[in-house]
């Protein structure tokens, strides 16, 4: 179930009707909790319903797991609790996110040494493993069918995975009072905004809200139907029109284009990605505040970075911040040292990385990221003195919010070069996420041929696509006032008129969406 079709709008609005409708009475709480947790299910069983089991058991899991680390004060046995959280969680992922690609891996290392073992074999060993523990029931038509012949990746198990594993360590770290009950935390995990592609969401911010009687006021839905608005534009005018009429063809067949033409076309999805996934931010926020819930920001204009470590900051902010506060400083941030520092630094960003795929693609592209992120620390570091504005707080350290030296010096930066910093990390950018998005590695080598290939001609890209690329990329550097200004416009407007705002909008993006559907690109991770 898309946000951008019709099945969504109408799943919104009865779950919404009988949410506010039980909401006018105290005593029907858990009831209403559970009306919505019921439509979270239902929303994440239609791409596959068997998965559901697997947030329901990981869930539970930390909800015992944290209830018991909330009781000891001894921290050997709170530690001791807080491991089974981390194992249980990492075990999940690790195995429906990687287990594909690291037997292929094993095999290729095995071939390596003059054994051939293929990645099919390695699928059987574990079938003859799950035979042991569990013998299977022969069916009537004959032989059992083979358990594993690929673990196919829920979707959204990299989000909701990391929004339970920071519960448990929340509660470990006091940060967090457990969930009174696990009605409360399978709300917080499976609230089917954000389920399947985030934000990520931190429960000391959300579990508050989920126990408090919800509140809601003109200016919240005024602001809920202009973030679903304009989620919907990025979504349907830009990302998925670029998509069908550009990035897909050049990819699929890049040697059907010219080298500008395939330029053109990694343009054409650095706009799409961000359009897609800020889009479905956009529409996830404002669903959730028409529940009287605040989810958090996800983006700030990414493609204004003065560099890659800026460029963090602002892209994925809530996988970045994750990232940050139970990976960089666990590592020891940078206090230990620079040379500790960059470690830490560099292992942070190749693992935002690796979390987006299990496969070479990204191993490479996680690389390229952190090496970025740490030379770019490095040089500024060795090129200019300390600053009297350097923060030296916890809160102030590490690679996405830090407010040190290089960013004091680049605050006085003259103008010409701010925009050759901008557009230099924008060209990094363009051209690492041929690896996000090539279909492997030989897709990639391929594009990158093309681009090489001294061939001319722009006949393959249409008018319509220029002018989505022109407009798709002026609007996100405009000035921020102009996006608050007509913000603050929609929401002086009476209830009446932003209602009828937003149907005419629908209606029109109906009449100009491309006849296929494009799923969201980040329910694959």
């Amino acid at each position: 179930m898309l946000f951008n079709s019709l099945d969504y709008a109408v799943f919104l609005a009865l779950v919404l009707g009988v949410y506010w409708l039980l909401t006018r009475h105290a005593g029907l709480r858990n009831l209403r909790l559970s009306i919505v947790l019921l439509a979270s299910s239902a929303f994440y069983m239609a791409w596959n319903p068997w998965y559901i089991v697997l947030i329901v058991f990981s869930t539970l899991t930390d909800w015992l797991v944290a209830r018991n680390i909330a009781r000891h004060e001894d921290e050997t046995q709170r530690r001791r609790w807080l491991y089974v959280s981390v194992a249980v969680n990492l075990s999940l992922l690790g195995t429906f996110k990687y287990f594909d690609f690291l037997g292929g891996v094993i095999a290729d290392g095995l071939g390596a040494m003059g054994l051939s073992v293929s990645p099919p074999t390695l699928v059987r060993i574990a079938n003859h493993a799950l035979d042991v523990l569990s013998p299977p029931t022969p069916t009537p038509t004959g032989p059992v069918a083979p358990r594993l012949a690929s673990i196919a990746l829920p979707v959204g198990i990299s989000f909701y995975t990391f929004e339970s594993l920071s519960y448990c360590i929340d509660v470990y770290r006091r940060k967090c009072e457990p969930a009174k009950t696990p009605l409360e935390l399978l709300f917080f995990i499976t609230f089917f905004p954000k389920l399947v592609a985030g934000p990520i969401a931190r429960p000391a911010d959300l579990l508050p809200q989920v126990q408090d009687e919800p509140r809601l006021t003109k200016d919240k839905v005024g602001e809920a139907l202009f973030l679903i608005g304009t989620g919907l534009v990025k979504k349907v005018v830009f990302a998925d029109y670029v998509s069908v009429n550009l990035v897909d063809r050049v990819f699929d067949a890049p040697d059907n284009y010219t080298a500008p033409e395939v330029l053109v076309a990694l343009y054409g999805f650095t706009l799409q990605i961000y359009m897609d996934f800020s889009g479905y931010t956009d529409i996830a926020r404002g669903s959730a505040k028409l529940f009287g819930i605040e989810l958090p920001e996800n983006f700030d204009r990414p493609y204004q970075a003065k560099n890659p470590a800026e460029f963090w900051r602002r892209w994925h902010m809530t996988l970045s911040t994750w990232l940050r506060d139970y990976l960089y400083f666990p590592l020891g941030g940078s206090k230990l040292g620079p040379r500790r520092t960059y470690v830490n630094l560099w292992i942070t960003i190749f693992l935002i990385g690796l979390w987006h795929g299990a496969s070479w693609n990204f191993v490479i592209y996680g690389s390229l990221q952190a090496t970025a992120v740490v030379l770019h620390r490095f040089v500024t570091r060795w090129q200019k003195t300390p600053s009297p504005v350097v923060r030296t707080t916890r809160e102030g350290e590490g690679p996405y919010r830090e407010k040190d030296r290089e960013e004091a010096e680049e605050a006085v930066d003259p103008p010409w070069l701010t925009v050759l910093k901008v557009v230099g990390t924008m060209q990094f950018v363009v051209f690492t996420r041929i690896l996000f998005r090539a279909s492997d590695l030989d897709n990639a080598r391929a594009i990158v041929g093309r681009l090489g290939s001294g061939t001319w001609g722009l006949v393959n890209v249409a008018p319509w696509v220029w002018a989505a690329l022109v407009v798709g990329f002026a609007a996100h550097y405009t000035p921020r006032v102009w996006y608050t200004s007509l913000r603050q416009r929609f929401l002086h407007l009476p209830a009446l008129a932003q209602g009828l705002v937003l149907a005419a909008l629908i209606a029109l993006l109906m009449q100009i969406a491309t006849s296929e559907t494009v799923p969201y690109i980040y329910f694959q991770f």
